[in-house]
């Protein structure tokens, strides 16, 4: 694989401003080579080092709502959560879930557009006061989409 990430010097605009660093991509766009930054400036190495764990702790965050997209196993219940299922259809499978921590996590790693299907399906269809309805419209985010 190619290197991703570049280092890219930042100066400021006078004379004697301090140098920085910052963390980019090198981008092609209409036969132009453009660095763009994804991080902020860094005047230390323990600064650069604090960018890069951000980086690290998004790309892990990737790793984990990249998950729903290929699918929800719970081989303990024989049970599969597919990319092609309904919102009405996933939440089926959620509610037969029986420990919170799982739910919670099942859901949760649901990528965001299946998330706010069910979450509609749920605040729209379903008793909120008894069952997973419940647990679920107790610990819905709607800020985050997530069940806390």
């Amino acid at each position: 694989m190619a290197d991703i990430f570049k280092l890219i010097e930042v100066h400021g605009k006078k004379e004697n401003d301090k140098r920085g660093i910052c963390i980019g991509i090198d981008l092609r766009v209409a036969n132009r080579d453009v660095s763009c930054p994804v991080s902020g400036v860094c005047y230390s190495e323990k600064e650069l080092a604090i960018e890069v764990e951000k980086i690290q702790e998004s790309l892990n965050q990737m790793v984990e709502s990249g998950k729903g997209l290929f699918g929800v196993d719970l081989p303990d219940k024989g049970l599969r959560i597919t990319p092609e299922m309904t919102p009405e259809e996933i939440w089926s499978i959620l509610t037969e879930i029986v420990e919170d921590d799982l739910f919670l996590k099942v859901f949760n790693n649901l990528d965001e557009t299946r998330r706010t299907g069910v979450a509609e399906h749920v605040l729209s269809n379903c008793s909120i006061f008894s069952g997973k309805g419940a647990v679920f419209s107790a610990r819905y985010d709607n800020k985050t989409g997530l069940l806390k």
